[in-house]
């Protein structure tokens, strides 16, 4: 597995840790309040997926804080299915406690190690507007009109979004595009409607705050 760290935070640990300056900017905690409504979040994208898209629920049982699958203090993952669960879109949302560490965590879970990586479909020059980190690549078509599993990295200051998505009839590049649209649009209203202060993360007790 070769490294996706970059800036100050190295690939070592021990290392990582004995840089003073970059030690204090990752690990100053801060909390945001109200904290993202996760389940709006999905709802909201599943209502733009195309016909035949179910969206798979979630609970407060569904937060991840297993540093094994996320590097940020919590994580949440969720599933689009259609044609009885054997097709998936798969995302995740990686809550980090400062912009900083979701700065330099460039993969914060095993799924999303190769996420981004791939081509770039012919006709694809979407890019959100206010994320501060995109990237988008394909694998398994032919590079022009068939791209088959498409990989998404977004990151909004302390978040970053993961998504695995097919791409067929039943779910293409428009299609897609709209999901990010509406990404775009509800993580920039919640981040301008709400405070940054300093304080330790507090993992949710509902999905539903």
């Amino acid at each position: 597995m070769r490294r996706r760290y970059v800036g100050c935070y190295g690939s070592l640990l021990a290392v990582f840790l004995i840089l003073g300056g970059c030690t204090a900017g990752y690990f100053r905690s801060t909390q945001r309040e109200p904290e993202i409504p996760i389940k709006k979040l999905f709802q909201n994208q599943q209502e733009v997926l195309p016909p035949g898209w179910t969206f798979s629920g979630i609970d407060a049982s569904d937060i991840q804080t297993n540093t094994d699958f996320s590097f940020a203090r919590w994580a949440v993952g969720v599933n689009y299915y259609r044609e009885f669960g054997l097709v998936s879109i798969s995302e995740e949302v990686h809550v980090f406690w400062n912009s900083f560490a979701a700065r330099v965590i460039l993969s914060p879970s095993p799924s999303s190690v190769y996420a981004g990586e791939g081509y770039i479909p012919a006709g694809w020059t979407y890019r959100p507007p206010h994320a501060d980190r995109f990237e988008f690549g394909c694998n398994g078509g032919d590079g022009v009109a068939k791209p088959e599993g498409c990989s998404l990295i977004l990151r909004y200051a302390e978040y970053t979004i993961v998504i695995g998505t097919p791409i067929a009839d039943y779910m293409t590049l428009d299609d897609l595009q709209r999901l990010l649209e509406v990404i775009d649009r509800e993580m920039t209203d919640f981040l301008q409607h709400s405070t940054l202060r300093p304080g330790p993360r507090r993992v949710p007790r509902s999905l539903d705050e």
